[in-house]
């Protein structure tokens, strides 16, 4: 029950901080290099890719998305000089693909052939790397074509996403079926019609079940607890309570019937008159940027897939 309070609530707490689009998301792989690279490289690396899908469109939050962007390496060519001091001459094909992390399957690919020089063979491959650009019309077309292939997947799959969230949300399991149907981007042409009513739907049910296990925890603790301290406890449990949902007014009636009121208990109620007041201002932007926070926040806690690929 505590994860599930924990889950929920990061979606319910998070939702004025970001708007309500939401872009393309991909999750990014570690480099792949027929010759072991240092984890400082895999990891510049990740920083590199994950800065220019930003630019161009794409997040790269893992948990939320069945496609990945795997960058690798393949040696060409490899000459050590005779001279003193020695050094070390690469030649290597760097390619990124956007990948099914599922099934492995490669959608749109983006190479470039890079020659470096360094002492060593990890040194030289380090700097080829580092000199790689990916703010170029030519990664910016590849960035564009793996949308349009991402896309044309869920539209393909539309109806079969929408099912498996309806039979999550008959077990009552909404948040499952709004970590399914997060999957799709806000850009799909069917996501409006399709997708975005039932996530509604979803994050409705599971705020309204979750605000009612939260009033019903504080009125436990009250029970208990009838005193100053207990008074603090349910400010602590009842800073949880999401706005707008079923458990509202029913809320306010508790606090107000709790006769030793204390400051918690007054700026909770402070507290949650803004919130209320923000949530109105734009419910429907405020709704779809909880229900995304809820879908990441589910994956988070959830055990890793098995995939084709090796995601961070």
């Amino acid at each position: 029950m505590k994860r599930l309070y924990n889950t929920i609530v990061l979606g319910l707490l998070l939702w004025p901080i970001g708007g309500v689009a939401q872009i393309l998301n991909v999750a990014p792989a570690h480099l792949v290099c027929d010759y072991e690279v240092p984890e400082k490289l895999d990891t510049q690396m990740r920083t590199k890719l994950q800065h220019a899908l930003t630019k161009y469109g794409i997040s790269s939050e893992p948990g939320i998305s069945r496609f990945a962007m795997v960058p690798s390496i393949s040696i060409i060519n490899e000459q050590t000089t005779s001279t003193v001091p020695v050094f070390c001459d690469v030649e290597f094909d760097f390619v990124i693909s956007l990948e099914d992390a599922y099934s492995g399957k490669v959608f749109s690919t983006f190479s470039k052939t890079i020659k470096s020089r360094g002492t060593n063979k990890p040194n030289a491959i380090a700097k080829g790397v580092s000199s790689l650009r990916l703010n170029t019309p030519e990664f910016a077309h590849f960035c564009e074509d793996a949308k349009s292939r991402v896309f044309e997947y869920y539209e393909g799959q539309i109806g079969a996403i929408a099912a498996k969230a309806k039979r999550a949300a008959v077990q009552c399991d909404f948040e499952e079926a709004v970590f399914i149907l997060a999957e799709v981007p806000e850009e799909c042409p069917s996501f409006n019609n399709q997708i975005l009513p039932l996530i509604l739907q979803y994050y409705e049910q599971e705020k309204n079940l979750f605000g009612e296990k939260v009033l019903a925890e504080a009125r436990a603790v009250w029970a208990a607890e009838p005193n100053e301290r207990g008074a603090a406890k349910v400010a602590e449990i009842m800073a949880n309570m999401p706005p707008s949902c079923s458990s509202s007014a029913a809320a306010r009636q508790f606090v107000n019937q709790i006769s030793s009121k204390i400051e918690a208990i007054e700026k909770w109620e402070r507290n949650y008159q803004d919130r209320e007041q923000a949530f109105r201002h734009d419910e429907r932007k405020a709704t779809i940027s909880a229900a995304r926070a809820v879908a990441v926040a589910y994956a988070s806690n959830q055990p890793k897939y098995i995939t084709k690929v090796f995601l961070w």
